[in-house]
C-alpha cells in the first residue's frame, strides 16, 4: 500500500532565520556601524600635534608658522630626512667646536705652565728693551738718612719691591719703605764700610758683610742681630741667598766661597779655585753660584751638588773683574777696572760680546772703572755705573749676543750700587762722593744719596704682561 505521504527533508534540517534582536538591544550590525561613525568623527577632530604623532614614515606633516592656514606647508619624507641631517650636522659642528676650544685651552694652559717653569729656573728670556722710551728724573725720589753721612756702598731689595736696604761706608744699615718713602729701622755696625747685603725672600734674615771676616745675620724687619757666622779668614766681600731659600753663599778675600744654611745657622762647605781675592758673587734658583775672581781675570760657576766648577777666563789681562751678575741661569754680565762690559753664555768659554771703555776715559786716557752693574732678570736689559756722570742702560740684541746702548741717565758721583725693581719700572741708584772700596779721589759736587729713578715704558706696555712679551727659552 502506497504511502500517502511523500518523503522530504525533515523539519529539523530546514534553515530558518531568527531575529535575535530583543526589545531594548541594538543589533550587531548597527553597533559596528555606530563604532565606525564615532571613529571617523574622532579622526576628524584630531589636532595637528596628534596627527603628527600618528603620522608614519612616508606620510606628510603640516606646520603652521602663523595664525592663518595659508602659511602652513607640508613636510614630505624627503624634507624630514634633510631636516634631521642638518640637525645632526649642526650637533657635530658644535661638538667639534667644543673640542677645539678645549684643545686651545689645554694648549694655552700648557704654554703658560711651561713659561712659568722656564721663568722660575732662569731659562726664559724676554725681549723688553723696545718697551723703554726714557726716564723721568723730575719724578725721581731721593732717600737720605742723616746718620749716613758717608757714601752708600751697597743695597738690596725685597722680592715684592716694598722694602729697600742701604748700607754705607760708616757701617750704618737703613731699612726703607719704598711705598711710603720713609725709613723704618737702622743699625750701626763696625766703622768699616759694609761690602754687601742680602735679604731672604720672606724677610726673615738680612745678611751683612760688614767689612770683617764675619757675617752678621739680622732680623729682616727690626734689624736686630740674630747670629754671627764665622769661618772666613779674611774680609767677606759678597753675600747672596739662593732664590726662595735660606741657603746662603759668601765670598771673601781669602779666595774661597762658602755655603751656609741659615735654617740651622750652620756652615755647610767651602769651595776652592780662585787664585786671588773673590770680588763678587751672585745666584738664582738653582744650586749654583757665580763669582768674579778679581785680578785672576776669571769668572767661575760653582755647581754645589756636583762639587764641580766651570771656569771662564777674560781675554783681557789688564785690571781685574770686579763685578758679575746673572741675567738668567745661562747668561751673565761682567765688568771690571779696565772699563769693559762683557756678556757671557755658560756654554762658551769666551764672551759673546765685549764693549771696551763703556763709560769713557779719564783725562789721562785711562778707562773709567765700572763700579756697579744690575740686570733685569730674564730680560735683555741691564745697567752699569761708573764715575763719568751717567748711569748707562744697555740692551742685549740678537738673543743676548750683542750689547747695544739703550739710554743714559745723568747722575753725578760714583755709582756704587744699582738695582732694578722686579717690574722694570724703576732703577734704584746709590751715588756717593767716593768709590765704595776706597778713597782714591773725591767728587765734591756729588751727593751721598739713594735715588729711585722712574723709567718710562711705552703706553699700555707692562713688563709683567706675558701676552705682550716676546719670549723664548735659552
Amino acid at each position: 500500500m502506497s504511502s500517502f505521504f511523500l518523503k522530504g527533508k525533515p523539519r529539523t534540517a530546514t534553515k530558518r532565520k531568527f531575529d535575535k534582536t530583543r526589545p531594548g538591544k541594538k543589533s550587531r550590525t548597527d553597533s559596528a556601524a555606530l563604532a565606525r561613525k564615532e571613529k571617523e568623527e574622532s579622526e576628524e577632530e584630531l589636532d595637528s600635534d596628534e596627527e603628527e604623532e600618528r603620522t608614519v614614515s612616508g606620510a606628510s606633516k603640516k606646520y603652521n608658522f602663523g595664525d592663518g592656514d595659508d602659511e602652513a606647508f607640508v613636510e614630505t619624507a624627503q624634507d624630514k630626512r634633510l631636516r634631521l641631517a642638518q640637525k645632526y650636522l649642526k650637533e657635530v659642528e658644535e661638538n667639534e667646536r667644543a673640542k677645539e676650544e678645549d684643545a686651545d685651552l689645554h694648549d694655552s694652559v700648557a704654554a703658560a705652565l711651561r713659561e712659568d717653569y722656564l721663568d722660575s729656573i732662569g731659562k726664559l728670556y724676554r725681549a723688553v728693551a723696545e718697551s723703554y722710551k726714557g726716564y723721568d728724573l723730575e719724578a725721581s725720589i731721593t732717600l737720605r738718612f742723616k746718620q749716613q753721612r758717608l757714601s752708600p756702598t751697597c743695597l738690596c731689595l725685597s722680592d715684592d719691591d716694598k722694602f729697600l736696604y742701604v748700607a754705607n761706608k760708616n757701617g750704618i744699615v737703613v731699612r726703607w719703605d719704598l711705598e711710603k718713602k720713609i725709613h723704618l729701622a737702622s743699625t750701626k755696625h763696625q766703622r768699616t764700610a759694609v761690602h754687601s747685603l742680602a735679604i731672604s725672600h720672606d724677610l726673615k734674615f738680612l745678611v751683612v758683610a760688614d767689612g770683617t771676616n764675619e757675617i752678621k745675620v739680622l732680623d729682616g724687619e727690626t734689624l736686630a742681630e740674630v747670629n754671627t757666622l764665622s769661618g772666613h779668614s779674611d774680609v767677606v766681600t759678597g753675600v747672596v741667598f739662593r732664590t726662595n731659600t735660606h741657603q746662603l753663599y759668601s765670598c771673601s778675600k781669602d779666595r774661597t766661597v762658602k755655603v751656609w744654611s741659615l735654617d740651622e745657622m750652620l756652615y755647610v762647605e767651602t769651595l776652592y779655585g780662585h787664585q786671588t781675592p773673590v770680588t763678587s758673587i751672585d745666584a738664582l734658583s738653582r744650586e749654583r753660584a757665580i763669582t768674579s775672581g778679581g785680578s785672576d781675570c776669571s769668572v767661575r760657576i760653582w755647581k754645589i751638588v756636583e762639587e764641580s766648577q766651570l771656569m771662564y777666563n777674560s781675554p783681557s789681562t789688564v785690571g781685574s773683574i770686579e763685578c758679575v751678575r746673572l741675567i738668567g741661569d745661562e747668561h751673565f754680565i761682567s765688568c771690571g777696572t779696565d772699563g769693559s762690559l762683557s756678556v757671557w753664555s755658560s756654554g762658551k768659554k769666551k764672551p759673546l760680546n765685549t764693549v771696551q771703555c763703556a763709560h769713557g776715559q779719564t783725562a789721562n786716557g785711562e778707562a773709567n772703572w765700572i763700579s756697579a752693574i744690575a740686570t733685569l732678570l730674564n730680560t735683555d736689559v741691564f745697567a752699569s755705573g761708573s764715575c763719568d756722570g751717567f748711569v748707562r742702560v744697555w740692551k742685549l740684541a740678537g738673543k743676548s749676543k750683542t750689547i747695544e746702548p739703550l739710554m743714559e741717565i745723568p747722575l753725578e758721583g760714583f755709582v756704587n750700587a744699582l738695582a732694578f725693581t722686579s717690574d722694570g719700572k724703576s732703577l734704584i741708584v746709590c751715588t756717593g762722593q767716593e768709590h765704595r772700596l776706597g778713597r782714591w779721589w773725591t767728587l765734591k759736587q756729588a751727593k751721598n744719596r739713594t735715588i729711585v729713578v722712574p723709567l718710562i715704558l711705552a703706553e699700555n706696555e707692562k713688563i709683567t704682561n706675558k701676552k705682550k712679551k716676546k719670549a723664548f727659552a735659552f
